[in-house]
């Protein structure tokens, strides 16, 4: 499976991650972010709503996808 890349909130950040590192995945109140939970306890606001993160990490682990 490969890491997809996020925009992060707080900052100008990005940060990378599979679909199997996520535990839960929070809307943030305003929809337009995230709070993804990763299997480690490692908590992030990233940018997209709860079904475009989920699709993105679709994308990035379907078989024949290209980096």
């Amino acid at each position: 499976m490969y890491p997809a890349t996020f925009q992060l909130k707080e900052n100008d950040g990005e940060i990378s991650f599979s679909k199997s590192e996520v535990a839960e995945i929070v809307p943030d109140a305003d929809m337009r972010f995230s709070l993804v939970i990763l299997t480690s306890g490692a908590k992030h606001f990233v940018q997209g709503t709860e079904q475009d993160i989920l699709e993105k990490l679709e994308s990035e682990s379907a078989p024949g996808h290209a980096s």
